[in-house]
């Protein structure tokens, strides 16, 4: 009887389920680690066609390598420093936003009063008072200033990333005995992933720059760092975008009045409907072979495992875990299978 409990579905349904409950607890607890392991994996796959490019231009792999590190480490270098100075500006900056916001909110209840509307006693509207809403984004820049407190760790887990990538590269196409190996299945796995990181990361960095030149060009404060976070927030399907614009216009509206963030929105609206309506289509011959109710769940379960950073990694990570999980359950890949190039 033990032995066909131990052999029966139910029993592997039951000890698989227990041990993705451990896991997912371990990666919750360890979830401000792994939030940088995970970002360098991302910006890795962002910053892998760089070499490859310059390879098939013929130029020496070492070179190559030689060129990517440094751009990877002066640019990283370079954008944590403007990153460090907006937030430090911006922390300056939240009390008066706090007077410009209660100022706003005292001048919309007084006149939704007069028509008769009283919003005043609205205790749900409690939670938006600008005292809360500021102290919200003061924390949400303290984290944003401990990830870059890391930077140096996540310049050094790019790096070695890339080289882990690009040597895997060259062992497979020498035809070495890594394709039956779990490195070889976790490579094959993350095709798809790469693919998807590429094509976002590439259009992302696109409309982030327009972002900030538009930005810049309305004189609108922090452009760069509204640029970054519209890179990042690129990756949540759907509401990535919204995201991403709210902040910069609320900057804005209270330096700059309605007329200029009405430019604002037209613009983003205008990069955001170009690039995911006519440049991502042209790289990305298939859409994602995941469901809309996925994606969803996806994003309110790994926001729950890691935090916020979690929602910009949900769908890299959820094509990653089924990919690996058909690999798993697929026998061992031919050769010609895994050196199939992108």
């Amino acid at each position: 009887m033990n032995n066909i409990l131990q052999e029966g579905p139910l029993f592997r349904i039951l000890l698989g389920g227990a041990c993705a409950v451990i896991i997912v607890a371990g990666m919750k607890v360890a979830a401000p680690l792994l939030n940088i392991v995970f970002i360098s994996w991302l910006l890795a796959y962002c910053i892998a066609p760089l070499p490859a490019w310059l390879m098939r231009k013929r130029v020496p792999s070492t070179l190559a390598v030689i060129v990517t590190f440094l751009i990877v480490v002066f640019g990283g270098l370079g954008i944590a420093y403007t990153l460090g100075l907006s937030i430090a500006g911006l922390i300056q900056k939240l009390p008066s936003y706090q007077t410009d916001l209660t100022n706003l909110r005292d001048s919309v209840i007084s006149f939704l009063g007069s028509k008769g509307i009283q919003l005043a006693q609205v205790k749900t509207l409690a939670a938006f008072e600008p005292a809360r809403l500021v102290k919200f984004a003061g924390s949400l820049l303290g984290g944003a200033g401990q990830v870059l407190g890391n930077v140096l760790l996540l310049i050094f887990l790019v790096i070695i990333l890339l080289f882990e990538f690009i040597g895997t590269e060259k062992k497979t196409e020498k035809d070495q005995e890594t394709t039956t190996t779990l490195l070889a299945r976790f490579q094959e796995a993350s095709r798809d992933v790469k693919k998807y990181v590429t094509i976002v990361g590439g259009t992302g960095l696109i409309q982030a720059i327009a972002n900030v030149i538009l930005l810049a060009a309305l004189g609108v404060d922090f452009a760069v760092t509204w640029g970054v976070l519209f890179f990042f927030l690129n990756f949540i399907p759907a509401i990535g975008f919204l995201l991403a614009l709210i902040p910069p216009v609320i900057v804005c509206f209270l330096e700059m009045g309605w007329k200029t963030t009405l430019a604002l929105v037209i613009g983003y609206y205008i990069i955001n409907f170009v690039g995911d309506n006519i440049v991502k289509p042209k790289f990305m011959k298939k859409g994602l072979d995941i469901s809309i109710l996925l994606i969803i769940l996806s994003l309110v379960f790994w926001s729950w495992v890691l935090g916020s950073l979690g929602a910009i990694l949900a769908v890299p990570l959820t094509m990653f875990i089924k990919n690996l999980f058909l690999q798993m359950g697929a026998p061992p890949l031919p050769a010609s299978m895994a050196k199939t190039s992108d």
